[in-house]
């Protein structure tokens, strides 16, 4: 099975404290990799204004947690239903990446064929006169 690419962006609420947000981070990380998830990456983006209030929140504490996994299913799935039952986390999105990875690069050989052709027909038309 094919290892499948994510990206969980969460936000956490902005009243706890250095050693809580990091403990909470640590948690997630720690699920995805008990979960097999394999090159698990934590990107820790610091406290930033909302773009609108949640949860009468004006900021929060924004993370990005990348990894990959097998099937994925499982995994993501856990995750996110830790992170509805968390009410230190007041949002959070994933996102698989891989997927528009493989949109792009076949736009990409798409276009590589097309300019070919026509490459071909410009030295055609070439060779002609």
């Amino acid at each position: 099975m094919e290892l499948r690419e994510y990206e969980t962006v969460f936000i956490i609420a902005p009243n706890l404290s250095e050693e809580e947000t990091q403990a909470v981070m640590d948690r997630y990380r720690e699920i995805v990799e008990n979960n097999e998830g394999k090159e698990v990456e934590l990107e820790v983006m610091g406290k930033r204004k909302l773009a609108y209030e949640i949860q009468k929140f004006n900021e929060g504490f924004y993370a990005i947690l990348r990894y990959k996994t097998e099937g994925g299913k499982g995994t993501v799935a856990e995750l996110e239903r830790r992170m509805r039952n968390d009410e230190r986390v007041i949002r959070f999105l994933t996102v698989r990446l891989d997927k528009e990875l493989k949109k792009a690069r076949k736009l990409e050989e798409k276009w590589k064929k097309k300019r070919a052709k026509l490459e071909a027909k410009a030295q055609q038309e070439g060779g002609e006169e």
